[in-house]
């Protein structure tokens, strides 16, 4: 048995691949600890699972305005002085990094104690966090066909994306009926990643007319500030009532997918993971302003595998048309399922727990 400590607070994000690693590791009778941030969006996805132990990290993103990176640094001190304490206590065999604004003082605290740092980078183009601490890891998992500089040999390894066990194909009538929708309808799921996204939202609710008039029926995810969105019905061309449901957080994600024949979503690594996970066709808008433009690379990736079609947003105008096509194109769809399966084949996470043991287990040898 070893000890893990899973640093992977700041978005859904870097949450959700940290919980999926870390039950996983449980489950191989290992003993794991999950550092999270303060954030509301974290706080409820943790309480799905109220057997996981959890600390509280401080911890906030860095900004060029001088009084926001004051706290930066402030909260990176306390972090790091947390995670001394916490790793002093010596029931720590590795620490492994999801990445995020609060892993940096733990990882930090690890590397000045020497203790194993395993970092995890889920887009396809390394983040800071990435980046900077490179330098100090036992181990670096990369996405497949993503080269980083190699510091020593061994050091970077090809990985997929962890999923949460939760997460797959349900039964679709049920999904839908599980959400207000009949059981034979054509649903698309909205979504914006954890945060939501106000383009996506506005998107959904002005198109919702010319989508009911085809037949589609809407769920849309908009993250918090549901009450600029009233849920509404329209008649489709054969008289029969098409829905457009608004929903703030989701915590059934496996059944909103299971309930969508397509979806319309942001580009994040583990969004993509999870659409593959569940065999769901996509078109992804990427958020245009996401650091490095990881998003654009992570759906141009999926895009050249043939299991999304990705629509840039100052293109959102095309956004119906393309919507229109793969909800009438069967065929489409069958061929991007089968190309969705072939992604998540990539994204078994036992090779990496594996891993995780051997690397843990040349600590308690040394």
């Amino acid at each position: 048995m070893s000890r893990f400590i899973i640093l992977c607070g700041g978005t859904g994000g870097h949450l959700a691949p940290g919980i999926a690693i870390g039950t996983a590791l449980l489950e191989a009778g290992n003993e794991v600890e999950f550092v999270t941030s303060k954030k509301q969006v974290e706080s409820r996805l943790m309480k799905k699972y109220p057997e996981l132990k959890v600390i509280k990290s401080p911890g906030v993103g860095f900004s060029a305005n001088p009084i926001r990176a004051a706290k930066f640094f402030w909260e990176l001190a306390l972090g790091i002085i947390l995670g001394i304490k916490k790793l002093k206590s010596g029931k720590c065999d590795a620490v492994v990094s999801f990445g995020g604004f609060n892993s940096l003082g733990f990882s930090l605290a690890a590397a000045l104690l020497g203790v194993p740092l395993v970092l995890h980078e889920a887009n396809r183009k390394p983040g800071k966090a990435t980046r900077l601490l490179g330098r100090f890891a036992e181990r670096i998992y990369v996405p497949y066909g993503v080269e980083i500089s190699r510091r020593k040999i061994g050091l970077v390894k090809n990985a997929g994306y962890p999923v949460r066990s939760e997460i797959g194909k349900r039964d679709s009538a049920k999904s839908k009926e599980m959400f207000g929708f009949a059981p034979k309808s054509n649903v698309l799921l909205v979504l914006g990643g954890s945060q939501g996204a106000q383009v996506l939202n506005e998107w959904a609710r002005d198109n919702f007319p010319k989508l009911a008039k085809i037949g589609i029926d809407v769920l849309c995810v908009t993250g918090p500030g549901k009450d600029k969105f009233s849920d509404s019905e329209e008649k489709d061309a054969k008289g029969f009532t098409r829905k457009i449901k608004f929903l703030e957080f989701c915590d059934n994600m496996a059944f909103a997918m299971s309930a969508a024949t397509v979806v319309v979503a942001r580009a994040g690594a583990g969004s993509i993971a999870e659409f593959a996970r569940c065999s769901l066709p996509a078109i992804l808008v990427p958020y245009p302003y996401a650091a490095n433009n990881h998003q654009s690379e992570n759906a141009k990736c999926f895009e050249r595998q043939g299991a999304c079609v990705v629509v840039s947003q100052n293109k959102l105008n095309t956004l119906l048309d393309e919507v229109e096509e793969l909800f009438s194109n069967a065929n489409l769809r069958r061929n991007m399922k089968k190309n969705l399966e072939r992604v998540d084949e990539l994204n078994d996470m036992s090779k990496i727990v594996s891993d995780l043991e051997k690397i843990a287990e040349r600590k308690h040898e040394s």
